[in-house]
C-alpha cells in the first residue's frame, strides 16, 4: 500500500529527468492530468530500498520520458499526489520569488507598493554605539537583516552578494524578468539593484584604515515583534580579518559588475576594496573573530574561522581579475596548494576565488587552473556518488544533516554547475537539479523549504516578521535551513525523539531556529541554482 508520493512540488523542466518516490509499495504508477484525470504516462515503480538517512523504505518514480507541457498529477494505488507542472520554464518565478526575499528583508521601511501587505514602518535608523565604546555612535542602517532576527553581518552578506553577483555574471540573460521591487524595470537589472543594498550596507561598515567591523547585533534575545517595533540594544562589533578579507574580496568583484551600469558606484567599490587590502597588509596576524565573554546571544548569526586562507585566495583572485598585477597572481600561486578550492560557504569560501579565476580573462598558471579543476571534478564525484547511494537521490551521508543543510544543497549544487561549466558533464546537472528539487519538495519531509512555494510548504519560518505581522501565510520566498541532527536548539531537542533518523530532525515551527531559520544566504544560492535552471 503507498503511504506517500513526494515529488518536486515547483514542476519540472520538459527536457530534463523527472523523478518522484512512494514509500510503501505499489505494482504500478501513472501520470495523470489535473484537470480530467487522463493518464497520459504509466510506469512501474522501481525495487524499494531502505534510505537510512531518512529509514523510509523508497521506490523511485521514473517519468522522464514525458515532456508534455501541462498541470499533472501522480497516482500510484489508491494515493494521488497534488499537481504539478511541466514546462519549458518552471523556476522562472521561483527565480524571482527568492531574489524578491531579500527585499523583504531589507532593513528599512518597505513600500506597500511593493510589499503588498507585508509592508512595515522604518526600522533600525538610529546610531549604533561601538562595542568598545559606547561613546561613539555610528550610522549603519540599511543592508539586509541576516536571517530569523534583526542582526547584520559583514562575511554573511559578503557572501550572499557573492552568490548573486556570480549568478548574473555567469548567466545575466537570466536577470531580465522584472522582481516588484522599487526601481524594478529600469537599465539596471533588479538582481543588481538589491545587491546595492548589501553593497552600500557594507561601504558603512568600513572605516577610513580599511578595516570592516564583523557585525551589528544585540547583547540579548530580541522578541518576536516586527522589526519597527524592535528597541533592543544593538552594538557594532569591532573588525576582524574575516569581515575586511570577504569585503576586500565582494568589493573587487562588484566594481567589475556595476562598471557598465554606475561608473561612479563602481570607482567607490574598487577604492574601497584597495583599502581593505592595505588594513590586510598592515594586519598581517590573523586574529579569528571572537565574541567578548559576556555576550550570548551576540554570537547568532556567526561563523567562526580559525583560518583565513579561504577568504584571502577569494579576494587576491578577485583582485588579480580586477587589476592585473602579478603581485596577486603570486599570492594565488602560494595559497591553492592549502586552500579548498570549491566551497561558496560563509566559512569555506575559496569556490568564490575560483571562478574569478577559471572563468576570468586574466592569463592562467596551468598549475593553479590544474588544481582548481581537480578539486571540482573530486567533489562532484563524490556528491554523484552520494546521491546514488541515498533512496531519494540527495546527495548526503548520514552526517551532513547539520544545521543549514539546505543551504550546503544548494552550496553543493553551485558546485556541481561549476563543475558541468568546466567538464561538460550531464551527470553533474542532473544531480544538481535532484538537489534543487530535494528542498522543492522531494525529501523524506514532503515539505517545500520555501515559503509561500508548492503545495506543502513552511509555515512557520524563524523568522520575526512573518510570526509577529498578524498575517496568516509567512513572507513568501524565503528558504529556512532544513534538517539538522546536530547542534540543535532546546525547543528542537526537546520536541523531536533523540533517536529520530538525521533526514528528518526538522520542526516547522517559529521556535526551531536550528531548523527552520531562514536565511539571505540561503536565499542567495537558491537564487544561483534557481538562475541556472531557468531556460536549461
Amino acid at each position: 500500500m503507498v503511504k506517500k508520493i513526494i515529488f518536486n512540488q515547483i514542476g519540472y523542466i520538459d527536457k530534463m529527468p523527472k523523478k518522484a518516490y512512494l514509500t510503501g509499495s505499489s505494482d504500478s504508477f501513472q501520470i495523470i492530468r489535473a484537470k480530467g484525470g487522463k493518464t497520459v504516462f504509466s510506469g512501474t515503480p522501481s525495487q524499494a530500498v531502505y534510505d537510512p538517512a531518512s529509514g523510509d523504505t523508497v521506490s523511485l518514480i521514473d517519468f522522464s520520458g514525458l515532456s508534455e507541457h501541462g498541470e499533472f498529477c501522480i497516482k500510484a494505488g489508491i494515493k494521488k499526489s497534488r499537481p504539478f507542472t511541466i514546462s519549458a520554464d518552471p523556476y522562472k518565478k521561483l527565480k524571482t520569488d527568492l531574489l524578491k526575499g531579500l527585499y523583504y528583508n531589507r532593513c528599512s521601511a518597505l513600500d506597500e507598493r511593493f510589499a503588498g501587505e507585508y509592508c512595515h514602518g522604518q526600522c533600525h535608523s538610529e546610531l549604533i554605539p561601538l562595542f568598545e565604546n559606547n561613546s561613539i555612535k555610528l550610522d549603519v542602517s540599511g543592508g539586509w537583516h541576516d536571517s530569523g532576527g534583526y542582526g547584520k553581518y559583514s562575511v554573511c552578506t559578503c557572501v550572499a552578494i557573492g552568490h548573486l553577483l556570480y549568478a548574473f555574471s555567469l548567466f545575466p540573460e537570466r536577470f531580465s524578468d522584472r522582481t516588484g521591487i522599487p526601481g524594478s524595470g529600469s537599465r539596471i537589472p533588479d538582481i543588481l539593484i538589491e545587491c546595492r543594498v548589501g553593497l552600500e550596507w557594507l561601504l558603512k561598515m568600513q572605516t577610513r584604515d580599511g578595516g570592516v567591523y564583523h557585525k551589528i547585533a544585540p547583547m540579548t534575545a530580541t522578541p518576536l515583534v516586527m522589526p519597527e517595533d524592535d528597541d533592543v540594544q544593538q552594538y557594532v562589533f569591532p573588525h576582524s580579518h574575516q569581515a575586511a578579507t570577504c569585503f576586500c574580496a565582494v568589493a573587487a568583484l562588484a566594481s567589475r559588475v556595476y562598471a557598465p551600469y554606475d561608473a561612479e558606484f563602481s570607482g567607490r567599490l574598487n577604492t574601497a576594496s584597495i583599502n581593505a587590502w592595505i588594513w590586510l597588509m598592515n594586519n598581517p596576524e590573523y586574529k579569528p573573530f571572537v565574541n567578548p565573554p559576556t555576550t550570548i546571544i551576540s554570537a547568532a548569526g556567526d561563523f567562526f574561522d580559525n583560518n583565513n586562507d579561504d577568504d584571502m585566495f577569494w579576494a587576491v583572485c578577485e583582485l588579480y581579475e580586477t587589476t592585473g598585477d602579478e603581485m596577486f597572481h603570486d599570492k594565488i600561486r602560494e595559497l591553492c596548494g592549502n586552500v579548498k578550492l570549491t566551497g561558496f560557504l560563509n566559512r569555506d569560501n575559496g569556490g568564490f576565488g575560483s571562478l574569478a579565476y577559471i572563468f576570468g580573462s586574466r592569463p592562467k598558471d596551468k598549475k593553479v587552473e590544474h588544481a582548481i579543476k581537480l578539486q571540482f571534478r573530486i567533489r562532484a564525484d563524490d556528491l554523484c556518488a552520494l546521491a546514488e547511494q541515498s533512496g531519494y537521490g540527495t546527495a548526503k551521508s548520514e552526517n551532513d544533516y547539520i544545521r543549514g543543510s539546505n543551504m550546503y544543497s544548494m552550496t553543493d549544487s553551485m558546485l556541481l554547475i561549476t563543475a558541468h561549466k568546466l567538464f561538460g558533464s550531464k551527470e553533474y546537472v542532473d544531480t544538481a537539479y535532484e538537489q534543487f528539487g530535494y528542498v522543492l519538495g522531494k525529501n523524506p519531509m514532503g515539505i517545500c523549504f520555501i515559503t509561500g512555494m508548492g503545495s506543502d510548504s513552511v509555515k512557520h519560518p524563524h523568522h520575526r516578521p512573518s510570526e509577529a505581522d498578524d498575517i496568516d501565510e509567512p513572507v513568501p520566498g524565503l528558504l529556512v535551513c532544513g534538517p539538522n541532527k546536530r547542534s540543535q536548539d532546546k525547543f528542537t531537542q526537546w520536541n523531536i525523539p533523540s533517536e529520530e533518523f538525521p533526514a528528518k530532525c526538522y520542526y516547522d515551527i517559529v521556535y526551531s531556529f536550528s531548523t527552520n531559520e531562514a536565511t539571505i544566504y540561503c536565499n542567495s544560492a537558491a537564487v544561483f541554482v534557481a538562475a541556472f535552471f531557468d531556460g536549461n
